[in-house]
């Protein structure tokens, strides 16, 4: 059976790639439109560590995890907002 934190972990992962195409710092960046290979170790980090959880919290970690994921997709949309609007 799988994880229940890999479904959030991949959404995530998903999320932080589709920003850094979407805007491509081709100047900062070593790889034009790729996103830095810290940013998907970061995830790795975080997931791995809500996953050594004990069992009793992993409905807590699960909810943490997407936490995280709607935590990034508000940030993407508001740095979008904010772009436009000047």
């Amino acid at each position: 059976m799988a994880s229940p934190l890999l479904a959030p972990a991949l959404a995530e992962t998903a999320l932080i790639i589709y920003r850094d195409v979407r805007n491509g710092k081709a100047d900062s960046y070593p790889i034009k439109y790729l996103p830095l290979p810290s940013q998907l170790v970061s995830v790795t980090v975080v997931f791995g560590g809500l996953s050594l959880l004990p069992d009793r919290a992993s409905r807590l970690a699960t909810i943490a995890g997407w936490g995280f994921v709607v935590a990034t997709a508000i940030q993407m949309y508001s740095s979008n907002r904010k772009s436009a609007n000047g």
